[in-house]
């Protein structure tokens, strides 16, 4: 019996043999030693079996590489492709679970399928639009790191009137002091928190991004046919969730530019009636969008 991972050659396993695989054949979903291989490629029966380098088949993603060529409720060779369900279908699929769908629009040969899916235009649009939210997630977190920025250089500024007014008036100020610059590092402190959990947010979606373009380039390099095409759906589905995730950001309040705002009490001429020397808030105002 072949191993699970496709290391040994199957056809050496079965006769009580251990011999790394160096090839893989999705035909046949086993691992082939360079000895056997040669027998495969001369038989009959599996000469026209497209095999690949075991280095090769380990570059196809996971995900990909468990599309195989027989169905694994009835063990029979996947022949047919529903459009109407998005299923591969073996003989026995079809008369137990297919048996409404139309031969001649539902039902397409798997043959026909898939000789364009390694270039079909699916690739390049998946491809066209995780390239472009990643660079919408690049200009983001820039915008959101120039805030940090803008709120920091804020910070400075206003601690800056804060201590030439305090320079002006007497030792009365320095509890008031105190605590309004409390209050702005406890405003600042707010705000980076914020921003920085929305940035780890988008950047734990870049990665998805990344993840998700690997996988591609290497189904398009490595993976069968079939894999290729069944595998363009799931691609898609996946893409589709991050492409909803770059619309929420739009309408996401984290993506609105926050300003810290220092505001003195009308009363400092007035020292000794002073109970704050002024007052911090934030505001936010939205930020371009992607």
């Amino acid at each position: 019996m072949a191993s699970a991972n496709g290391s040994y050659c199957g056809v050496c396993e079965a006769q009580d043999v251990v011999k790394a695989a160096a090839f893989w054949c999705p035909e046949c979903n086993e691992g082939i030693c360079t000895s056997c291989e040669k027998h495969h490629r001369a038989l009959r029966g599996t000469r026209k079996h497209e095999i690949t380098s075991m280095d090769d088949y380990k570059q196809i993603p996971p995900i990909i590489a468990i599309i195989n060529q027989y169905c694994s409720e009835h063990d029979k060779k996947y022949q047919l492709y529903c459009s109407q369900h998005e299923q591969l279908c073996c003989p026995l699929c079809i008369t137990t679970n297919h048996k409404k769908c139309d031969l001649k629009c539902d039902l397409l040969a798997i043959d026909e399928v898939v000789k364009t899916a390694r270039n079909s235009t699916l690739f390049e649009i998946m491809e066209q639009n995780l390239k472009e939210m990643k660079n919408n997630i690049d200009r983001i977190v820039e915008d959101l790191r120039q805030n940090l920025e803008i709120i920091k250089h804020q910070r400075q500024e206003f601690q800056k009137v804060i201590k030439e007014m305090r320079a002006k008036i007497n030792i009365h100020l320095d509890k008031l002091e105190q605590e309004i610059q409390q209050d702005l590092q406890a405003a600042e402190q707010k705000v980076m928190s914020q921003i920085n959990r929305f940035v780890q947010k988008v950047s734990d979606h870049e990665k998805t991004i990344d993840e998700l373009q690997n996988n591609i380039a290497a189904t398009k390099r490595f993976a069968t046919d079939l894999q290729t095409f069944f595998g363009g759906k799931m691609f898609e589905a996946k893409i589709q969730e991050e492409e909803k995730f770059m619309t929420s950001l739009i309408e996401d309040s984290g993506l609105q530019q926050i300003h810290l705002q220092c505001k003195l009490d009308n009363k400092m001429s007035d020292i000794l009636s002073m109970t704050k020397i002024g007052e911090i808030s934030v505001t936010t105002k939205r930020q371009r969008s992607p």
